[in-house]
């Protein structure tokens, strides 16, 4: 309590899956690693938990993979001395360039890299079209295609996995049939959006999903297939997603604004007690990296 500092303890077990305490003291652990990499010109490493990925910029595809590489050698001889490791079998290279490639100026594809990890010896990391990075599935053209297919599929198998609790004789009323559509299905429609959704030219994107949720709304109020479109919406209360994308992107721009800007900038200092993490945030000064340069690799 207050300025009291208990005796220091050993711990003899680890932290129960799903514990509040795991993120903090991952961050704690990591943040020598990632001060380290404060030090790295034209690369930088994110964090997530146990989720970390390295990015870094060249003029050619095979210097980016190169630095890459690189930039993953120095972050497991640091995991090593630590008591951790990287897992090979999770360990993907995927390469970005500018659009239409020019071989000349940016040399051709790297097909893959090669490394020693410290535990499992040397390794292979081939070149992928396309990884899955937090729930997100990004592809070399980053016109996620891939990832809308994968969650029009989800949510297709969705819907037709939870159309038993209902026939048209009996089960659920339309009310809980809405509620139970909007809780399991459209959370799956809309993952990730603020990832990927702008707007602008994704009309084909939009329509897959579109698809499917037509699907789930026949299903709801089990009508036909050849059923018009906006009795169902009007029906149901689910608006099409070419309307909801637009109202969720807006809503997390608003509580981007609010975590991000500092609203309390004016309330006196006793009144924002310091703590561990925030202590540790200045100590680190990360600074964020934003590449420029026409190709991109990312491990």
């Amino acid at each position: 309590m207050g300025t009291h500092t208990s005796p220091a303890f050993d711990i003899t077990h680890g932290m129960p899956q799903g514990s509040p305490l795991s993120p903090i003291l991952s961050v704690l652990y990591t943040s020598p690693l990632l001060a380290l990499t404060g030090t790295w010109d034209h690369r930088n490493l994110t964090i997530y938990v146990n989720d970390g990925t390295i990015y870094a910029t060249s003029a050619t595809a095979n210097a980016a993979a190169t630095s890459t590489i690189h930039g993953l050698k120095l972050a497991l001889a640091w995991l090593h001395h630590n008591g951790l490791t990287v897992d090979p079998n999770k360990t993907k290279l995927i390469t970005f360039a500018r659009r239409p490639q020019n071989p000349d100026l940016i040399g051709s594809n790297t097909q893959g890299v090669c490394y020693i990890n410290p535990v499992q010896g040397p390794q292979h990391v081939a070149n992928s079209p396309h990884i899955h990075y937090l729930g997100v599935f990004i592809n070399w053209k980053l016109t996620w295609c891939h990832h809308v297919d994968i969650i029009s599929s989800h949510a297709q198998s969705t819907i037709r996995r939870i159309h038993i609790l209902s026939n048209s004789v009996q089960g659920l009323n339309l009310l809980n049939w809405k509620k139970g559509y909007n809780a399991l299905v459209i959370p799956i429609l809309t993952y990730r959006a603020m990832v990927w959704y702008t707007g602008i030219s994704q009309k084909g994107l939009v329509q897959c999903l579109q698809v499917t949720q037509n699907e789930g709304l026949c299903k709801i109020t089990g009508t036909f297939k050849t059923m018009p479109l906006d009795p169902l919406h009007n029906m149901t209360g689910v608006p099409p997603l070419s309307y909801l994308l637009p109202k969720l992107m807006h809503a997390y721009t608003l509580i981007h604004t609010i975590l991000t800007h500092n609203w309390c900038h004016y309330w006196p200092a006793y009144i924002n007690p310091i703590t561990n993490l925030t202590c540790t945030s200045k100590d680190i000064g990360l600074s964020t990296y934003w590449p420029t340069d026409p190709c991109t690799a990312r491990l």
